[in-house]
């Protein structure tokens, strides 16, 4: 990651000592980079030296004129830094601790400020009454639980740890969370209110509430709580977004390599069907300017026959069969059929258990982008679906469990699927519970790491669309070692500089977007494109989960 070097540029600052650097790409804060003025004069080639779990790290610090910074990104809280020019240590080798958690806190506090955003955070709107727990998951099962936590590190612990299932809530001070995020759709379906909160007064005094019983309401986005009486509590399920239990249907046996236009519910799934939908309305005029990426699926049959090709003692039969057999040419062949790039693929899980009506599955499985190397047939069975053996995430296991799929019921394919550079990458839901259309929309021009950085709304009644939303796209924060911040950069963001060439795009979109509501008859969670030259893509679409069907 590139460093932002702003002490350069400002002439005011001087530092006595080290000072952090936190970077903002899009929605999230990344804590960057150390820096030092080598005040005592100790040498000239300092590097940051740090220990993870039980390996030694060292990263080479380069010199602004006049500042040294580590020249890569760093993720430790404890610290040396070593001059190997001369063999000394600043601060006399003492390790330096720091709490990168809070400044990003900080650093996010004050980017809300900035754009005039509250210091709370909505992800499940509703009202809930129950007893109040902090930092702990020692709860009795017989008592609906509001549960206060401390910033949680990865987002994915909300639904991975094993929070009791009578908290019907969970309040956070921080998190990397939004609206729209894969993470916040199962969030949704397994809290009935899921707040973050920034504002350390208001934080603090929710966690002076523990032990009482309060009653909690965010569906005007800001937490409004009171205390009640214990009698006020009912004997109601106290997880009542819960869903029972799910059987995946069973796929037909298929052998040989579909394209879109042939896959059905029962050879394929919902996942790749829904693909082959959209690429019909298309063709049909009905779903006008849009664009589906093109690609073909992997079935399980096809995958087994590939496992038992491979299933030689030969070792350089084995490889030879990966570079050169039979499913190696019958994949290369169907790539030139479709007229795809080697050198652009996506290829994608297309599970049975994948965008059900009553399941979402989103962001739980694997996808992989390959390039022009190795085998395409080999990466789809084994770098996506882990061959024999799944290959299932710690996501995908917790939830599995939550809805009762067991494993030996899941039939895993691959969709191989051209992938769309975007300039602008979306999530979409067809339905915020109050009649209108949210997008959370990416400028891609960030990298890799796909930032949303507006939620823009289209109301269904009067036609309009509004950006409502809007962060810095790209921030960057100084903090001193007392976690103050001395100094920060905003860059204008390019959704609100293109505004007015943008709204054409997501005019297409959103009325693209309700064909495919009107088509299901029900909400859709759909994800998508718009290219650099001006092509606006659909790549896939499922069905909003009637318990996450909620105010956003």
């Amino acid at each position: 990651m590139q460093i932002n070097k702003i002490s350069t540029t400002n002439k005011f600052i001087n530092f006595k000592a080290n000072f952090f650097t936190v970077q903002k790409r899009g929605k999230y804060f990344y804590h960057t980079a150390i820096s030092t003025d080598n005040q005592e004069n100790l040498g000239k080639e300092p590097v940051l030296i740090y220990e993870k779990e039980g390996e030694k790290y060292e990263i080479p610090m380069v010199y602004d004129g006049k500042f040294y910074t580590t020249q890569s990104s760093v993720s430790t809280n404890k610290y040396r830094i070593f001059y190997k020019d001369t063999g000394k240590y600043e601060k006399g080798g003492i390790e330096q601790v720091i709490n990168p958690l809070k400044f990003i806190k900080t650093a996010t506090i004050e980017d809300r400020k900035y754009n005039r955003l509250p210091l709370e955070q909505a992800i499940s709107k509703g009202e809930v009454k129950g007893k109040v727990y902090v930092n702990t998951f020692d709860i009795p099962k017989d008592v609906p639980a509001i549960l206060i936590l401390n910033e949680i590190e990865k987002e994915e612990d909300v639904i991975l740890t094993d929070i009791p299932k009578n908290v019907k809530s969970i309040i956070v001070s921080s998190a990397k969370m939004g609206v729209l995020d894969h993470i916040a759709n199962l969030t949704r379906n397994k809290y009935q209110v899921f707040s973050i909160v920034w504002d350390d007064n208001k934080f603090n005094d929710l966690k002076n509430q523990e032990g009482k019983y309060l009653s909690i309401n965010n569906e005007r986005e800001i937490l409004e709580y009171k205390e009640i009486g214990i009698s006020e509590l009912t004997t109601e399920n106290v997880n009542s977004v819960s869903s029972s239990a799910i059987t995946p249907p069973k796929l037909e046996n298929v052998e040989r390599l579909l394209n879109f236009d042939e896959l059905t519910p029962q050879n394929c799934g919902n996942k790749g069907y829904r693909i082959s939908l959209m690429q019909k309305l298309v063709r049909n005029g009905i779903l006008k300017d849009i664009n589906i990426p093109k690609g073909f699926v992997i079935p399980e049959g096809y995958v087994n026959k590939y496992i038992e090709y491979l299933n030689v003692d030969d070792k350089e039969e084995w490889k030879k069969r990966i570079k050169e057999g039979i499913y190696y040419q019958d994949t290369e062949n169907k790539i030139k059929e479709l007229g795809l790039s080697r050198n652009g693929l996506i290829i994608r899980s297309n599970y049975n258990t994948e965008d059900l009506n009553s399941f979402s599955s989103a962001g739980i499985y694997e996808s992989i982008s390959v390039y022009d190397f190795g085998s395409i047939i080999d990466k789809a069975v084994y770098d996506v679906i882990g061959g024999e053996h799944l290959r299932l995430s710690d996501m995908a296991k917790k939830v599995h469990t939550k809805y009762g799929i067991n494993e030996k019921d899941i039939q895993p394919s691959v969709i191989v699927q051209e992938r769309i550079y975007p300039y602008y990458e979306y999530t979409l839901y067809t339905d915020d519970g109050d009649n209108n259309i949210i997008i959370d929309l990416s400028d891609n021009s960030l990298g890799y790491m796909k930032p949303a950085n507006a939620l823009i709304k289209y109301n269904k009644k009067t036609k309009e669309l509004t950006l409502e939303r809007k962060q810095s796209p790209l921030a960057s924060y100084l903090f001193d070692e007392k976690g103050n911040i001395i100094n920060q950069e905003h860059p204008t963001d390019k959704i609100t500089e293109n505004w007015n060439i943008l709204t054409p795009f997501l005019s297409i979109l959103t009325s693209g977007a309700l064909v495919l509501e009107k088509f299901f008859k029900h909400p859709q969670d759909i994800e998508g494109g718009i290219s650099k030259d001006g092509k606006v893509y659909f790549w896939q679409t499922r069905d909003i989960v009637a318990k996450a069907v909620k105010k956003i």
